[in-house]
This record gives C-alpha cells, sequence and structure tokens, in this order.
C-alpha cells in the first residue's frame, strides 16, 4: 500500500510514495557534472546524494524525511519535462523552479484560471464556508469579582453593584478594585477585563446568559454566581453580527479554487510518475542519512 505525503513547495506539491529499496552499497555517482556520493535515492537512475538532503533541509529549515522526500519529487517532475522535449536549464541543478518545469507547467495553469471557475462553484464553495463568513454578535465586559459562594459574599458584590450602577464613570469604581480590595472589605476581590465573547464561546454559562440578555450596555442589574463567586459585571461594548457576502469574497474564492485544482492536478502528475517505478533507495544510503525511523513506505 503506497503512502502519498504531499507538501507545496512553490509551483508544486509533493506526493510521494517509495519502491522496492535497492540492497547495494552506496556509489560514487555523476550527476550532471557533480559526483554524488553516498546514494540515498534514485529516481530514474539519476542519484540524489545525502550531502544534497542535508544542505536543502538546513536551508529551508525542514527534516531530513521531508527534504528527501521534496527532492524526489522535483526530480520526477524534471525527469518528465525532459521527457516532454523541454530544455534543461544551463546550470543542471535540480529544483522545481526550474524554467524547464514551469513550461511543462504552464499549460495546466493557464486551464484552471481564476477566470475559468464557474458561477456554480463559486455558489457552492460559500454555501459550504457560509459559517466562517459570518461573524456572531460578540459583547465585551469587565466585572468585579468577589471570591466568595457566601451570603455574605453576595451582599459584598451586590454593594458593589450599587456603587457601579450609583457611580457617573463605572470605570472610577474599577479602577478601586483593580490590585485587591479596599481596606475593611473583608473579601478576595478581583477586577478583570474580559475579552468579547459570543453565544457559543466556551464560557461560564451563568456569567454568558446574563451579558446576553442585557438589552443595554452599563452595570448589569443584578449580580451573577458562578463557581468562581459573586459577579458585578459591566457591558462595555455590544458588537453587532457581521455577514460577509458572496461579492465580497467571490474574486478571493476563485483563485483560491483554481489554485486547489492546480494542485490537484499536479498530484495527479506526480502519483502516476511514482507508479512507474522510478523511485528506488539505496538502503544503506539512508541507514547513513538517518538515524531514526521515518523513511516514507515503499510500495510492496
Amino acid at each position: 500500500m503506497v503512502r502519498i505525503v504531499i507538501a507545496i513547495i512553490g509551483l508544486s506539491a509533493a506526493a510521494l510514495a517509495g519502491c522496492n529499496g535497492d540492497s547495494e552499497e552506496a556509489q560514487t555517482e555523476l550527476r550532471g557534472t557533480r559526483v554524488v556520493t553516498d546514494v540515498v535515492a534514485r529516481v530514474g537512475g539519476r542519484p540524489i546524494g545525502a550531502s544534497e538532503v542535508e544542505a536543502r533541509a538546513a536551508a529551508e529549515g525542514v527534516s531530513i524525511e521531508t527534504e528527501l522526500q521534496q527532492l524526489i519529487d522535483e526530480e520526477l517532475l524534471v525527469q518528465e519535462a525532459e521527457r516532454l522535449g523541454l530544455t534543461m536549464s544551463e546550470d543542471g541543478e535540480r529544483s522545481i523552479e526550474r524554467v524547464m518545469v514551469r513550461a511543462m507547467l504552464h499549460d495546466l495553469e493557464k486551464a484552471n484560471t481564476p477566470e475559468s471557475i464557474s458561477e456554480e462553484e463559486v455558489r457552492e464553495d460559500y454555501a459550504l464556508h457560509a459559517d466562517k463568513l459570518q461573524v456572531p454578535e460578540r459583547r465585551r465586559s469587565w466585572h468585579i469579582l468577589v471570591k466568595d459562594s457566601s451570603e455574605a459574599g453576595q451582599a459584598q458584590a451586590e454593594s458593589i453593584l450599587r456603587e457601579l450602577r450609583r457611580a457617573d464613570d463605572p470605570r472610577t469604581v474599577y479602577e478601586r478594585y483593580v490590585d485587591d480590595a479596599p481596606e475593611g472589605t473583608g473579601f478576595e476581590v478581583k477586577a478583570e477585563e474580559l475579552p468579547a465573547i459570543s453565544k457559543k464561546a466556551g464560557f461560564k454559562k451563568r456569567y454568558k446568559n446574563a451579558l446576553f440578555e442585557a438589552k443595554s450596555e452599563g452595570p448589569l442589574k443584578k449580580v451573577v454566581q458562578t463557581s468562581h463567586g459573586w459577579h458585578a459585571i459591566v457591558l462595555v461594548e455590544i458588537l453587532p453580527e457581521e455577514h460577509t457576502t458572496l461579492d465580497e469574497v467571490e474574486d478571493e474564492t476563485r483563485e483560491r479554487l483554481s489554485q486547489k485544482k492546480r494542485f490537484e492536478q499536479l498530484v495527479e502528475i506526480v502519483q502516476a510518475l511514482e507508479a512507474k517505478g522510478l523511485v528506488q533507495y539505496d538502503e544503506q544510503g539512508v541507514e547513513r542519512l538517518l538515524s531514526m525511523a521515518g523513511l516514507p513506505e515503499r510500495s510492496e
């Protein structure tokens, strides 16, 4: 069974499945004008060396396994471009951005432009992602919490709430409790700003319900009890729900869907090339490169 691993690099998608390993000793071979030692894999007879894998992995900040897969996929596409009669770049270096690979992919890109995406496809994608495109109503608040669940704690919270409702600016009351309760309060009290939340937010249910039942901004009419204690709550801001229309995201949707189609077709190309059995691993070379397991699974 072949395991396909996909990664996007520039114009490409990496999709790797290995085939039966080569048990021969790693040899010194020629790759273009360069000598390759410690061969770890061959693609259509062309060697890939451990030093090349290591250097690219370090430069790109990826794992050895990932870079080996990427190099194999790049070579598959390069060899397919050569088969189609496209011209090699002068330096002979393997890179997915080589002119010949770009030429091979030109028709694929031309056939899958944003303009080629139908209105029906755009509408279907919009419907599929409608939930993510709509922002529900959110409410922002702060509260002064009396960390005591007793009746005495409730009485203290109600006293604070009365202060808030009488104050010209409730924020002045908040500032008195930011660091700690004023001397003589007798309870642990905490004043805290909270982010804007929606009705679906994972939040203390009683607090959230009281917040969304409020008809207007300002101190709530009653204190609220949660497992933390008693809360005197001030609703600071009501943020209305936001609707993103189809017209607003149409261009972005067309671009994303066209890229997706190019990606999928490129993966199909790589998979078809792999199926020809062009990839072979040099097991002893791989052992020298890797001190741990994790090489892509081989075809049986």
